[in-house]
């Protein structure tokens, strides 16, 4: 029915638009192939769609119906039914595979199959002069924070960048190995917890133990070493914090490991893990241990494609992706940018954030390298202590007026006690 009522709606309108910016061709009216055969020729001849009387004298017996629906109705459901079609075949294929014993074949049908699937969105583009709907955007910003940002859990880069976008963001951690990037990152989806979020963390590495441990240093400031090595000191502190770890947040953490899915994660794998949770934000630690769904062996391609598809996953799931990334060893005495991500430059050119992580000894630098919305070039320093899980911000010599204000705003927790959670 949607190939008639399409074929209609072209015949009334003459609208050809839908046609030529959705790149339309017979495949999509199996029903009708010589109707469109016929359109398609007479556009292509004389750039425009027949009218109806010449229509109906090649084709006297085609149904003319009348068709209210809109143009974005029509194109979306011609493209279902034409993936209806496709997936109706595929599955036939894979079926007779199977029964042949050709799992692998099966595997790569389904693949190539899923690459492969089209979708369509009819094109409506926006006068931006007289459409002024982003000013009540901005007035509901203006209100409502948690609608439209996500604390970083670093209020001095929250100030900076705004917070991470809620529809509109894929941001990357970068340091070296061994700076601390999996425990900024967890810091991050435990602000985000707080704010009532249902946070995603694939981690490539750690168990989710190991994510937990770090989980309930930063929340309750327990030494982290004795809650891995298992010192029975800090038993009595750690069963009070627990029992009261799920009052005190709001939102959720949900780990995915390896384990929990017969190996790395591919992008396919995390947009399920999106799905399946309803994720609010997702978090990937790290991008060097994510899979190619594609399938590429060189590192840089395979690199590419992977942020190619987080791209692509963000903005059709729209919830912030924060992914973690390795730093190439070129040197830093001049700053860094976004060249100095390993493996690809892609990376850096698909993120709307970057921030470097930088950390000696206690010392910890988080230069803001690339930031869409906001100023580059900033660093922010802390005095942080990864064993128990503070971050004392150190301003700069320069704001001098702020000093105080902020040193009191982060300073230390207490030891736990019984009101604090």
């Amino acid at each position: 029915m949607i190939q008639l009522q399409f074929i209609n709606y072209i015949l009334e309108t003459k609208d050809s638009s839908l046609i030529t910016l959705n790149n339309l061709n017979k495949k999509y009216f199996s029903n009708y192939n010589d109707e469109w055969d016929f359109i398609d020729n007479h556009l292509k001849k004389y750039n425009l769609i027949p009218d109806k009387i010449t229509f109906l004298s090649s084709f006297p017996d085609f149904e003319i119906i009348e068709v209210k629906e809109t143009p974005q109705y029509l194109i979306e459901e011609l493209f279902r039914d034409y993936q209806s079609r496709q997936l109706s075949t595929t599955f036939n294929s894979i079926r007779n595979q199977l029964m042949n014993g050709e799992l692998e074949k099966a595997v790569n049908t389904y693949k190539k199959a899923y690459e492969t699937l089209d979708t369509g969105i009819a094109l409506q583009a926006v006068d931006i002069l007289r459409d002024t709907s982003r000013y009540d955007k901005y007035i509901e910003k203006t209100k409502g924070f948690n609608k439209y940002y996500v604390s970083t859990g670093f209020p001095e880069l929250d100030a900076i960048i705004g917070g991470w976008d809620r529809e509109e963001e894929l941001a990357t951690i970068v340091a070296r190995t061994n700076q601390g990037k999996s425990f900024l990152a967890i810091k991050m989806s435990l602000a985000a917890a707080e704010q009532g979020l249902n946070v995603g963390y694939y981690s490539g590495e750690m168990s989710e133990t190991k994510v937990g441990y770090r989980i309930d240093t930063l929340a309750s400031h327990i030494s982290n070493g004795a809650l891995i090595h298992g010192n029975s000191s800090i038993q009595t502190d750690y069963k009070r914090f627990i029992e009261k770890l799920s009052v005190k947040y709001s939102g959720s953490i949900k780990v995915l490991t390896p384990k929990m899915i017969a190996g790395p994660a591919g992008v396919n794998a995390l947009r399920a893990f999106i799905e399946k949770e309803k994720l609010d934000i997702l978090f990937v630690d790290q991008h060097s241990l994510l899979e190619d769904d594609r399938g590429a062996k060189n590192p840089v391609e395979k690199a590419s494609n992977i942020s190619r598809d987080l791209k692509n996953l963000q903005v059709m799931k729209r919830i912030p992706i924060i992914s973690i990334s390795q730093q190439n060893r070129t040197k830093t005495e001049d700053g860094v940018d976004t060249t100095q991500i390993a493996q690809s430059d892609r990376i850096g050119q698909d993120s709307t954030i970057v921030i470097f992580l930088e950390r000696k000894d206690n010392l910890m630098k988080l230069h803001l390298t690339k930031s869409r919305d906001s100023e580059n070039g900033k660093t922010l320093s802390y005095n942080a202590d990864f064993n128990t899980g503070t971050f004392i911000y150190i301003p700069d010599e320069k704001d001098t007026k702020q000093n105080e204000e902020l040193k009191s705003r982060y300073e230390p927790e207490a030891d736990v006690g019984e009101d604090e959670f």
